[in-house]
């Protein structure tokens, strides 16, 4: 039988105040509870600091007590005769006065000259058992420590008796026992069970020896003989009842069995008043609830079946049901407020629904957008689907509004979206959805479909859009629209190795869109995103500040490369290269960071740094007797710091380096940014002494009218050039012209990228004034590199000097 709207609330007040009221009494008790443990485990700590206090404070006692007898000129006059009798007497006497079990007389040698517990044997009673704690007791005037003897578990105590020097020594024995343990309770403030528990025997099993108070299962806290639990309290339950127990060991005599206090805070006795606290909450609330009850039901009763009625017909539209109400056969006030209900559900229907498409289309083309389209995705995606996206790109339709205006921009896009539906019917792929995702922007989703189906499918889509679009608009003379297509493809799941999932539409739409973006230099104008190529990837960011921490932190290194004077075999100068090994990626070629570091502006930080470490590098080895001009690369972002001639000035007079032994190298494109800019800069550093040099000169756009005004000394032949020298007829027409040119001009020249030996001897042959590469040296730390410089020095090379004409 379906409850009413009144028996509905009644309950769900009720409920609601029961449960709130529950709730209430469950967490106090919970937090009381966890309050009380902790309390009673700090007071379980607290007291074994107390008992090991205490158990050293009885000690002392007892050895001041052994101190006075010590006094006694009877026990001395006794010891120094050897009367073994009145020794014993005298330790019965006094063991009786500070309630000793045992008492013993030890010689200087360790042998018990009197023992309580023996009276009757005056003679062999052999060694003392802890001979270990004697010089320790002679040391600090006593010893003090737990120890079993002959089965049984005593607390020690020893002081010499001295005259003035030690003539014997007397060891009182208090046996660990109920007695022992209920007198240590009695000392500790707080209200705890102590159980003491050791070994009798060696191979004996652990057993309780002493107890006080009402301790339960002490030796729950002992795994095996010898091995004891946790120092920390822990939380046992025994027969119901739950208690806190710590065990802690007891400073036993060298070579003595284990002996361990275990102390007990019973739980259950402290949560008792909370308990009795928790029955009058439950009693008081039971109360609450009959008077809820009685309160909220005479309230309910006064509510009427017709607004109950159309309250759950309020909720109906409230869930999005629009569904019209039966006729209304009322005209009362009920009535209209039926009427105006049914007419307002229907209104809000209308509207949603064109919201909603609205909010899911795009106004212009009537295609899914993009919203619209990462629903489509992520659903496809969450059940298991595998995607493909292809994004096309036409840049031109942005061109077209703003040159032609947007309403032609707009019947473009229809015709485009038009062509694409097209394409995909043709190519049997009418399944697939297409959405405008930007005003340049269309995608294709394609579920189930993977990388190689999209790939298939992408050359469709591009010569869709070959035929230009043609209209004459208002009457006026044709106009045609080249509309160029590329397409990037982000697949899902991607087989790529290493790439990160692309399990959301948001990451697998910036994929295709990076993909898109380099599809403009592919000739087939499709290019499928590759994680590796993307320059957007998110760890970039994170890799540039792990840079600039490197920077600060000196984490990074500086590899050195040799320059050779390819005629005479003589290394003249090293080029300075930055190594990074990351703590956490490993080692990260400069292309990784370098172009990073240009982009963000680091890369000024960066100069500085290697400029610092390369020349104070370069004045060690001039002082090893080297003489090396250092070679430095500069960045375009360099080139507009107009602090960098002062700091270079500063570097050069704390290492002492003459301006000439540093060579800046420039690259082609770094000077022809910003020609008369960079020109000004590097005069400045020019008129210092410094040496400047053209890097990777060759392959960039260098204007001669430009070349002739830079204070260059030097022009290095970019390595694509020399790598295959010996080889390629082209590539020595080439280097041989750079060569004459650049010594015609007055320059210096440099080849990298020397890795064979025949390139070597060519450039020899051609006059070239130096040569860098890994046929000479691969860049090397600065302990490997002065290793190099030795070896060079002793004529061990890695290489052959060459004759000139020895390749010709």
């Amino acid at each position: 039988m379906a409850l009413g709207f009144r028996n509905r609330l009644v309950l769900f007040l009720v409920a609601m105040l029961a449960v709130v009221q529950l709730g209430t009494m469950v967490i106090l008790y919970g937090v009381a509870r966890s309050a009380l443990i902790d309390t009673g485990k700090q007071q379980l700590v607290n007291s074994a600091q107390s008992f090991s206090r205490h158990l050293e404070t009885l000690s002392g006692h007892l050895a001041e007590d052994a101190k006075v007898m010590s006094l006694d000129y009877a026990l001395r006059q006794a010891i120094g005769v050897h009367d073994s009798g009145t020794a014993l007497s005298a330790l019965r006497n006094f063991g009786r006065r500070v309630g000793a079990s045992r008492m013993q007389l030890i010689d200087l040698d360790g042998t018990i000259a009197a023992d309580t517990a023996r009276p009757r044997e005056l003679t062999g009673l052999g060694r003392f058992a802890f001979p270990d704690l004697l010089p320790l007791a002679g040391e600090a005037g006593r010893a003090a420590a737990s120890g079993v003897v002959d089965g049984t578990p005593y607390r020690l105590v020893v002081v010499p008796v001295l005259l003035p020097d030690p003539i014997a020594w007397i060891c009182i024995m208090v046996r660990v026992d109920d007695r022992f343990a209920e007198e240590l309770r009695a000392l500790s403030p707080l209200r705890k069970d102590i159980a003491l528990a050791g070994q009798t025997a060696r191979d004996a099993p652990w057993s309780v020896v002493a107890a006080a108070g009402e301790p339960m299962d002490p030796l729950a806290g002992i795994a095996a003989p010898g091995q004891m639990a946790a120092a920390e309290p822990r939380l046992m339950t025994k027969q119901g009842a739950e208690y806190l127990v710590l065990t802690t060991p007891l400073p036993t005599a060298p070579g003595s069995l284990p002996m361990i206090a275990v102390l007990q805070y019973p739980l259950d006795e402290a949560l008792a008043p909370y308990r009795k606290i928790m029955l009058y909450m439950g009693a008081l609330m039971a109360g609450g609830l009959v008077a809820a009850l009685i309160g909220i039901g005479l309230i309910a009763r006064g509510v009427t079946r017709p607004v109950t009625a159309l309250a759950a017909v309020a909720r109906r539209i409230a869930d999005g049901d629009y569904t019209p109400l039966p006729p209304v056969r009322t005209r009362d006030e009920i009535g209209q407020l039926t009427t105006a209900l049914d007419d307002m559900a229907q209104a809000i229907a209308d509207r949603e629904e064109h919201i909603r498409h609205q909010s899911l289309h795009d106004a212009v083309t009537g295609l899914p957008n993009r919203l619209n389209l990462e629903e489509q995705v992520d659903t496809a995606i969450d059940q298991g689907h595998g995607v493909a996206l292809l994004l096309v790109g036409l840049d031109r339709l942005r061109e077209v509004a703003n040159t032609l205006g947007h309403d032609l921009a707009d019947r473009v896009a229809r015709d485009a979206g038009d062509r694409l539906a097209h394409a995909l019917t043709a190519e049997g792929a009418g399944d697939a959805v297409v959405a405008r995702v930007s005003e340049h922007g269309f995608a294709i989703l394609l579920v189930d479909r993977d990388r190689t189906a999209a790939l298939a499918l992408a050359p469709a889509l591009v010569a869709a859009f070959e035929t230009p679009y043609a209209e004459a608009p208002y009457g006026e003379a044709e106009v045609t629209v080249d509309l160029a297509a590329r397409v990037g493809i982000a697949v899902y799941p991607d087989p790529t190795s290493g790439a990160p999932p692309a399990d959301t539409a948001g990451i697998l739409l910036r994929h295709a869109d990076v993909a898109m973006l380099a599809a403009q230099s592919a000739e087939s104008n499709i290019r499928v995103y590759d994680h590796a190529a993307d320059p957007h990837r998110p760890e970039r960011l994170s890799l540039m500040g792990d840079l600039k921490e490197a920077i600060e932190q000196d984490a990074l290194d500086l590899a050195y490369q040799p320059k050779l004077e390819p005629q005479t075999g003589h290394l003249v100068g090293a080029e300075a290269l930055v190594r990074w090994t990351h703590p956490r990626r490993g080692f990260v070629p400069p292309d990784g960071f370098i172009p990073l570091a240009e982009e963000t502006g680091a890369i000024r930080h960066l100069t500085r740094w290697a400029l610092g470490r390369a020349l104070r590098q370069s004045a060690a080895w001039a002082a090893a007797g080297h003489d090396l001009r250092m070679s430095v690369n500069l960045s375009v972002r360099d080139l507009g710091d107009e602090s960098l001639p002062g700091r270079i000035d500063a570097l050069l007079e704390e290492t002492g380096l003459k301006a000439d032994r540093l060579m800046l190298e420039i690259t082609e494109s770094a000077i022809m940014g910003e020609p008369e800019a960079a020109i000004a800069m590097l005069r400045r550093l020019a008129d210092r002494g410094v040496e400047l040099s053209i890097d990777d000169f060759g392959v960039g756009q260098s204007s001669f009218a430009y070349l002739r005004r830079l204070p260059v000394r030097e022009i290095k032949i970019d390595r694509s050039f020399v790598q295959t020298l010996d080889e390629n007829a082209q590539d020595q027409a080439i280097v041989r012209s750079i060569i004459t040119l650049g010594h015609s001009l007055g320059y210096k020249v440099t080849a990298e990228g020397v890795e064979k030996g025949p390139a070597l001897g060519l450039l020899a042959e051609m006059g070239c004034d130096l040569a860098q590469g890994y046929y000479i040296a691969r860049p090397m730390m600065p302990g490997a590199f002065a290793d190099f410089l030795t070896s060079h020095a002793a004529g061990k090379n890695p290489w052959q000097t060459p004759a000139r004409g020895a390749c010709g």
